[in-house]
């Protein structure tokens, strides 16, 4: 059983940057059985909240929305913001039909497509990142005012934020199961240039363990505010 965590200790000092959030299994796994639903308890999931209330944004790849059956944004927090070049996503899904519908972040070759009008007609804001990549989807979003961005994956896209330097804090919640095989990886490099790009540096700044052996770590990139 878990016990009250305070959730103001968890998430830290309020202040902007990027920050990514992650779950993974004791062998390293950020799933069992396909979606990280059996992982993590209520203190992660108010932890993971919290980063939806502290952010602007809450970016996500399209392959997570659809693995984990994302809805819209809700009301006082975050918006939800799709990396997506296909623009190959369902508008009858929750994303489109419960809460606010999306930010669909996408190249600017795509703008003014077929499948960009469908689904902006269907609710979602289309946002042109210029050549896709991770600085140019920062740039845009900070060119909004949204300097509060938090990464909620999967592991392509983490691996594109840790790769282009653009992160600034790391929530890693420890799930106390110890999966037989790591069905999915926290990180996966989309390619070569990606996976052969440099390593953050980071500094532990909180150790928070919970009664039923969830371990709550959080740490800084070295050099970031």
């Amino acid at each position: 059983m878990s016990e009250s965590i305070d959730v103001s200790t968890l998430v830290g000092p309020d202040e902007p940057g990027i920050r990514l959030i992650e779950v993974s299994t004791l062998s390293g796994s950020a799933t069992i059985d396909g979606t990280s639903d059996a992982m993590g308890n209520d203190n992660d999931a108010a932890l993971f909240a919290a980063l939806r209330e502290w952010a602007d944004v809450a970016v996500v790849g399209s392959g997570t929305v659809k693995a984990e059956d994302y809805e819209g944004s809700s009301p006082g927090k975050a918006r939800i913001a799709v990396m997506s070049n296909s623009l190959d996503l369902d508008v009858e899904s929750k994303l489109f039909n419960v809460g606010t519908p999306p930010i669909i972040l996408t190249p600017d070759e795509n703008l003014g497509t077929t499948a960009a009008k469908r689904l902006e007609e269907a609710g979602a804001t289309l946002l042109g990142t210029g050549d896709g990549t991770i600085p140019s989807v920062v740039e845009a979003l900070r060119a909004k005012g949204w300097s509060r961005i938090s990464c909620e994956g999967g592991p392509g896209i983490y691996s594109l934020f840790i790769a282009a330097g653009m992160v600034d804090k790391l929530y890693l919640t420890l799930d106390p199961h110890l999966s037989p095989t790591v069905s999915q990886p926290l990180v996966h490099a989309p390619d070569e240039a990606t996976a052969n790009a440099q390593p953050l540096s980071l500094s532990l700044e909180s150790v928070i363990p919970d009664a039923d052996g969830t371990v709550f770590l959080r740490y800084a990139v070295v050099g970031a505010p």
